[in-house]
């Protein structure tokens, strides 16, 4: 049996659901990530990382899906962004078809950092309550924390977006989309509350920004911190702390996750 749904026959989908109940989901965006990575970056780990985990786990994958939402990005020619409702439409529609055939358990795996979660988030709570399947996200900005920390060279302020640990995940995932020798350096300047890196600890206030705004403070770049200190071996390391952390979750689920579905309807 093939990993990824869509090259499946159906009966063998039928036949998985007799013995497993679990699927993966991912998402991701096609965003601008600066002059060194290309704009696929977040589908493209998205669906790297599912595939891996989907072999060591047995797992089926969902079809993957490219675009999330992405307003801010739009600063830059290329960037494609949903809707935040038509972002959570499509998680609902998707989720609640797999759910419909028998799929308990629902691991979403989101490449597109903090910028997807509120609209994934909105869909997985209305699933939730609606079906009682069980659904959570895997996103490398949490389930990567430890690991993340660890690896960092960049001084505070330095991680944020298509800086040293995305830079570095693609190095390794897709060395020949990339051109580390145009990587840069922008950490824009501190102020107490506002901090776009996630690892340094205090109090913050979250702000919302606009494309001028965005294009302004990437100082037309695009990227914000530091994409200088990364490495094709950050990445490597990087992704396997992902991927072990993952396998590791999906076990558990498999193990100690037990779900009732209620009575469903085909999505309309």
């Amino acid at each position: 049996m093939k990993v990824w749904l869509q090259e499946n026959k159906w009966e063998d989908v039928q036949t998985y659901l007799e013995s497993k109940k679990t699927i993966i989901v991912p998402f991701g965006s096609v965003e601008q990530h600066a002059h060194h990575l290309p704009m696929g970056t977040d589908a493209f780990v998205s669906q790297e990382v599912a595939e891996e985990v989907a072999k060591r786990t047995n797992t089926l994958i969902a079809p993957p899906t490219w675009v999330g939402w992405a307003p801010h990005h739009m600063a830059f020619p290329g960037t494609v962004t949903l809707r935040p409702e038509t972002l959570t439409a499509l998680v609902e529609d998707i989720c609640e078809s797999l759910i419909y055939h028998g799929f308990e358990r629902i691991i979403i795996v989101n490449g597109h950092r903090e910028a997807n979660l509120p609209p994934i988030k909105i869909a997985m709570t209305r699933l939730r309550n609606k079906t009682g399947a069980f659904l959570a996200i895997a996103d490398p900005y949490y389930l990567n924390d430890q690991k993340g920390r660890e690896l960092r060279q960049s001084e505070p302020g330095g991680i944020g977006h298509a800086e040293e640990l995305e830079s570095s995940h693609m190095y390794f995932l897709y060395p020949e989309l990339c051109d580390s020798s145009k990587a840069t350096k922008n950490i824009p300047e501190k102020h107490r509350f506002l901090q776009h890196d996630p690892y340094i600890e205090g109090d913050r206030i979250l702000s919302a920004s606009d494309v001028e705004t965005y294009r302004e403070i990437t100082k037309n770049i695009g990227v914000m911190g530091d994409a200088i200190p990364a490495s094709k071996e950050t990445g490597e390391a990087y992704h396997k702390a992902i991927v072990e952390n993952l396998v590791e979750f999906i076990n558990y689920c498999e193990g100690n996750i037990q779900v009732s579905l209620r009575n469903q309807t085909i999505p309309l």
